[in-house]
């Protein structure tokens, strides 16, 4: 047979033949729509980039957050913290904050359910027990977790720890509540509930309460030779 009428009795070689033709066509075609693919894809992710990331991580910024471990920061209120706090500041001056100076930042002493808000003018017709948290408080305001440190008695170390820092506090609606005294072998005793509120809390002082909340605490302090010291703080359970 001639090589001619051999091909043209067999139809699947000119099936073959327009297939081999055909290969390089598609493959051409797979390859532009890869590249375009390619290209669109790549156009996303420059987009995310250049618009989703630097907004989130701009809310993230503006966001309280986990200021995470705070056994280095945080003494006698424990290291575990369920709460989002705010970033921490070290530089932070609390009274260039106009947010803060605007809330009630007094010390109000309440004794048989009246309140006095304490100032220099009347601050002299109260006891050393009344004007110790007024020093109390400027030292948490002002992150003076050394002097704060050294208001405590050594009995009440020995089932606390000291501040290793913390830093200043934006704390407001302050109320000392004068439960009662009593004189005891040590010294007198001054028993007080305690609140307030600290605002944008970073949990450095206090990490088991969120901004703008409150728990109330137990005071006792402990007058010895004149000088006047805490000696517990307790929680209300």
């Amino acid at each position: 047979m001639k090589k001619g009428k051999i091909n043209s009795e067999l139809p699947f070689v000119e099936e073959i033949s327009e297939t081999n033709n055909a290969a390089p066509r598609s493959r051409k075609k797979k390859i532009i729509i890869i590249a375009f693919a390619a290209m669109l894809l790549l156009g996303v992710i420059s987009a995310v980039i250049l618009y989703v990331v630097p907004a989130v991580s701009d809310r993230i910024e503006s966001t309280p957050k986990d200021t995470g471990d705070a056994a280095d920061t945080v003494g006698m209120y424990g290291s575990q913290s369920s709460y989002l706090h705010y970033p921490i500041d070290d530089e932070l001056d609390p009274f260039s904050v106009e947010e803060y100076t605007q809330l009630d930042r007094s010390v109000h002493y309440v004794r048989n359910g009246e309140a006095v808000a304490l100032t220099d003018e009347n601050i002299d017709d109260y006891g050393d027990d009344v004007k110790f948290f007024v020093m109390y408080f400027y030292y948490v305001i002002t992150g003076d977790y050394e002097t704060y440190n050294s208001l405590f008695t050594d009995d009440y170390y020995k089932t606390a720890e000291p501040y290793y820092s913390f830093t200043p506090q934006m704390v407001y609606d302050i109320e000392t509540e004068y439960l009662g005294e009593s004189d005891e072998s040590g010294g007198t005793v001054y028993k007080y509930d305690v609140s307030y509120k600290i605002f944008r809390n970073n949990g450095t002082f206090r990490n088991d309460i969120g901004s703008d909340a409150s728990k109330t605490l137990y005071f006792e302090l402990i007058e010895q030779d004149g000088k006047i010291l805490i000696d517990k703080i307790d929680y209300y359970r």
